[in-house]
């Protein structure tokens, strides 16, 4: 499994616009063959400052998301929006597991 963490810094006059553009793009991406998850979240204290969050079966359906019309549709739009470039990191993961029982966190549990 892959998972990919990002950085995507937007104008801040081009804020709705990109939400509205990255919306688009989760929604074509999470229908893609291998992706687990997909989405973009915008940081509480940083306005213009979103985050990118893309979970991959494997390496094949990572490369081919890349290589997918949603991604070029995507990189089409955003690049007059951006204040600099995107970064992105792909971490490979053997293995995953939830910390706690699947039941609802209390607040003792949260950090």
């Amino acid at each position: 499994m892959l998972i990919a963490l990002g950085d995507v810094h937007a104008q801040i006059p081009e804020r709705e616009r990109v939400r509205q553009l990255m919306l688009a793009t989760q929604r074509r991406a999470r229908d893609e063959p291998g992706c687990i998850s997909y989405a973009f979240l915008e940081t509480l204290d940083d306005p213009g400052h979103f985050i990118t969050v893309q979970q991959w079966r494997d390496q094949a359906a990572f490369d081919a998301h890349y290589r997918s019309l949603a991604f070029a549709d995507y990189q089409a739009q955003i690049g007059e929006s951006l204040v600099r470039s995107s970064e992105l990191r792909v971490h490979v993961v053997q293995e995953s597991y939830a910390p706690f029982d699947a039941g609802p966190l209390g607040p003792q549990d949260v950090d």
